[in-house]
């Protein structure tokens, strides 16, 4: 018996399906970690968002989280002195140190305060009358290695008691221990209390000088 030659277009078929089973085995073939060379996957290799966290491991799940946190901040660092009473009776119209402070080198924010209380005497009435001495005032100095602040307040008014409390505020960067300073002066003896400066050291100071 005679065979027939098959048709091409039985050829063609018959290719074709071989193709689709070879195609189908290959797609069901599961690629493991064994199989893919260390450095051969790359980012450009990889669709976008098709990775999620949660299917990379925990140890880089952490790594992940710690680089996401912010720094942290390293606490600030404050020096501050206080003297409670004095100087007490302190003459008229002469500047007196009241209290100091010696801060490192660094760059500080430096305050202080205290409440000035005047040393009066009997109102004259016909002082009053004319206005006289009828307002005495008090001023403090902050001094920061030669950079200053000053308050001025009024602390009696017509020989009667107005205790003021006097406020300064500097910034200042030095680069060797410094010694602040805090002056006072007024037109009537007078005592201070409850005095304090206090220097917060902070990173840096940026200096704006408008002519």
């Amino acid at each position: 018996m005679k065979l027939r030659r098959p048709s091409p277009a039985l050829v063609i078929s018959f290719v074709a399906l071989v193709a689709a089973c070879a195609g189908t085995a290959v797609a069901a073939t599961v690629i493991t970690t064994k199989q893919i060379r260390n450095g051969t996957i790359q980012n450009i290799d990889i669709r976008n968002r098709t990775i999620t966290s949660g299917k990379l491991s925990k140890g880089l799940q952490n790594q992940l989280k710690a680089k996401a946190k912010p720094a942290a901040q390293p606490p600030k660092i404050a020096y501050e002195q206080v003297r409670k009473l004095g100087p007490v009776n302190a003459p008229a119209n002469q500047l007196t140190k009241v209290t100091s402070l010696t801060v490192p080198a660094g760059a500080y924010v430096a305050t202080a305060n205290m409440i000035m209380t005047a040393f009066t005497g009997t109102t004259n009435i016909l002082e009053a009358l004319a206005g006289v001495n009828g307002s005495q005032g008090g001023t403090c100095i902050l001094d920061f290695g030669g950079v200053t602040a000053a308050s001025l307040q009024t602390i009696a008014i017509n020989d009667r008691q107005t205790p003021a409390t006097l406020g300064m505020q500097l910034s200042r960067t030095v680069g060797a221990p410094t010694e602040i300073i805090l002056r006072c002066a007024a037109a009537l003896p007078w005592t201070a209390t409850e005095s304090t400066i206090i220097a917060t050291k902070v990173d840096s100071i940026t200096l704006n000088v408008e002519k």
